[in-house]
């Protein structure tokens, strides 16, 4: 059965994630150097933000406190990319670690909406979001496939 009480942790699972996206983006943004993957990248991290208010202001109409925290597992995924641009093409590992947090996210989404015990409006809620998730990580997936199939450069 559903419950406005499963809603609230459901969302701020999603707005841990979403700032610790932040954070890696920030990074990855750095890291990039190249204007056009900066630049799309940049694009994510604006829509990630804003995201990441719209799912704390629901927390806040369902009469939660929102988290303004990330996880360690967030911690843990940004220290990876700071190991792996060391080793690696900083532009690749950028929109990789990009990419994968899109992934992530979006599968965070989707099962959040399977759950039976998130009410029918948080579910609808959810719908929008997974749609503005899809869209950032097509813009990304297509940056990554364009660099993979670059030349590397000597």
């Amino acid at each position: 059965m559903a419950s406005q009480y499963a809603d609230i942790p459901a969302l701020n699972h999603l707005a841990a994630i979403l700032i610790d996206a932040r954070r890696l983006y920030t990074r990855a943004i750095d890291l990039a150097k190249e204007p056009d993957a900066a630049s799309k990248i940049q694009i994510t991290l604006g829509e990630r933000s804003a995201l990441l208010q719209d799912i704390q202001a629901r927390v806040q109409q369902l009469g939660g406190l929102a988290t303004a925290e990330g996880s360690m597992l967030g911690v843990a995924h940004k220290a990876f990319m700071n190991v792996r641009s060391v080793f690696d093409r900083d532009l690749k590992v950028a929109l990789e670690e990009v990419e994968r947090g899109e992934k992530y996210f979006r599968d965070e989404v989707r099962k959040a909406m399977r759950r039976e015990d998130v009410s029918a409006d948080t579910r609808a809620f959810l719908g929008v979001t997974l749609d503005r998730a899809v869209t950032g990580e097509m813009r990304i997936e297509g940056k990554v496939e364009q660099v993979q199939s670059e030349p590397p450069a000597h």
